[in-house]
């Protein structure tokens, strides 16, 4: 049992090794098979190879040897030179392998003229490298290398005897299976991509306050985070300001937490309209809103936080016929290289206190121009 265990843990290491380095799925799933196949491809032609040798079978004994060196040399491609993401070369190496063995033994017979029963893994193995197109351009240039080396007038390009029943049979199976491993191709990447674009839908969403469809606070934590990083860099500085909306519990009693949605709404859009390009705003929590300054000192952020405050002001919620005065208090708070993004949002959040206790609708701290 234990053994049993030992070597199922030991072939999931094989087949999974390389995966690590990327964390797209496509990619994953595209070493992984390149490692199955890659070992697949190795211990069989290496069999085969070994038996037509003790058959007496000379030249077919070479050529499965040296495609078996060949699927070897793909493995130890991708494995030797896992940093420099060479997973694409083999799977350019195992597919040239394939198609060379194939139409060896496509012109020789193989063992007992069963060669060409094995080209029906072309199709397959040159969709899932190559993709739709790919698979297609080089499984087309098979089967007409097929029909050159089969058709060609009184067989001077074979080395075996097929009969024109089995040439054609052979070909008619190998068109079908063509059209249905490109379909299922095409099926399956467009499946894919249509997971990826739910997967990146609800990452989206995930990032956005459903409310006011602006940015959430995780989505404000990772833009801070990056943002910060490049404060350490660059050794400049960047500004936050955390806005609090005056007196909204009363809003909610007075009008209805209908009318406080809205009043949300339309801050978020007054907000975006006004900041510039470069910054971020998020709902933070409730009617709190934090909004990111980047490469902006203190003084600066204090003009952009005056012109927030202003702006708000100046233009009262009109929702269904009610006219709604708002009007917002906001703390500044700064991060460069002594202070953390952790103390930046503290020290927002200390001015913004401030600032509500001392009368509200106002900026702290306050700084002459």
């Amino acid at each position: 049992m234990n053994t049993l265990i030992a070597i199922k843990k030991l072939l999931l290491n094989y087949l999974n090794r390389g995966t690590e380095l990327y964390d797209e799925p496509e990619k994953r799933h595209k070493i992984l098979i390149i490692n199955w196949f890659g070992m697949v491809g190795f211990s069989i032609t290496f069999i085969l190879g070994i038996n037509a040798y003790f058959e007496n079978n000379s030249s077919l004994s070479i050529v499965l040897l040296l495609s078996c060196v060949l699927f070897f040399l793909s493995l130890q491609n991708h494995w030797l030179f896992l940093k420099q993401y060479r997973f694409e070369a083999s799977g350019t190496l195992i597919q040239l392998s394939l198609l060379t063995l194939m139409i060896y033994l496509v012109y020789s017979g193989g063992a007992n003229n069963t060669g060409p029963l094995w080209i029906f893994l072309v199709p397959p193995v040159m969709m899932f490298f190559g993709g739709l197109k790919g698979g297609l351009r080089n499984t087309l240039g098979f089967i007409t290398c097929y029909c050159i080396i089969m058709f060609y007038p009184n067989d001077q390009l074979l080395l075996a005897t097929y009969t024109y029943e089995f040439k054609t049979r052979v070909l008619y199976s190998l068109l079908t299976l063509t059209f249905l491993s490109g379909y299922y191709e095409y099926s399956r990447h467009q499946s894919f991509l249509h997971l990826k674009q739910l997967s990146e839908k609800f990452e989206q969403q995930a990032l956005r306050d459903h409310l006011t469809d602006i940015p959430n606070r995780r989505a404000m934590m990772e833009q801070l985070n990056y943002e910060y990083a490049r404060v350490l860099r660059n050794q400049h500085a960047m500004s936050i300001l955390l806005v609090d909306v005056d007196f909204f519990k009363q809003v909610n009693d007075q009008y209805g937490h209908s009318y406080g949605d809205e009043v949300l709404v339309k801050l978020a859009k007054l907000f975006t309209g006004t900041l510039r390009k470069q910054d971020m705003i998020s709902r933070w929590g409730g009617e709190e809103f934090l909004i990111l300054l980047p490469q902006t000192p203190f003084n600066d952020a204090y003009e952009v936080a005056e012109k927030i405050r202003q702006t708000i002001r100046n233009n009262p919620i009109i929702y269904e016929n009610i006219t709604i005065p708002i009007t917002v208090s906001i703390g500044i708070g700064k991060a460069d290289i002594t202070h953390s993004v952790d103390s930046a949002i503290s020290q927002a959040d200390e001015h913004l206190y401030y600032a509500k206790e001392h009368g509200r609708d106002s900026v702290h701290p306050k700084i002459a121009s």
